[in-house]
């Protein structure tokens, strides 16, 4: 008997907890992804792997991105280091945007003299 790989037992264990989460049985699921309920249970398992055809209606069918799946995080997370340089990016901007006010008043003050 071989030995169950870690990346099949990881993705069936996300698998699982997905199905889980959108309340499916094994049936019902299986079902609608077009396997059998035997295969869902070997893939849970980690026993098999999956397709990138059953990824894809695994993705369809739950409503998730295959980050999820294979990975057990959704797309939008992101580690501290990703974090840091976008709200590094994001005080810049806002640095840009005092800039840009501060030189509208300026040239609303001078339009306003002008006029005068």
């Amino acid at each position: 008997m071989q030995a169950k790989k870690p990346i099949n037992v990881r993705v069936g264990e996300n698998i699982q907890r997905l199905r889980e989460e959108h309340h499916y049985t094994q049936e019902e699921l299986s079902e609608k992804i077009g396997v059998t309920p035997n295969h869902l249970s070997a893939i849970e398992r980690g026993v098999s792997g999956i397709s990138l055809e059953l990824l894809e209606n695994l993705c369809k069918e739950l409503s998730v991105t295959a980050d999820r799946i294979l990975f057990g995080r959704k797309a939008a997370e992101t580690s501290g280091e990703e974090l840091l340089k976008l709200l590094q990016f994001v005080d810049q901007g806002q640095n840009e945007i005092a800039r840009l006010r501060q030189a509208i008043d300026t040239l609303t003050e001078q339009l306003k003299h002008l006029h005068k």
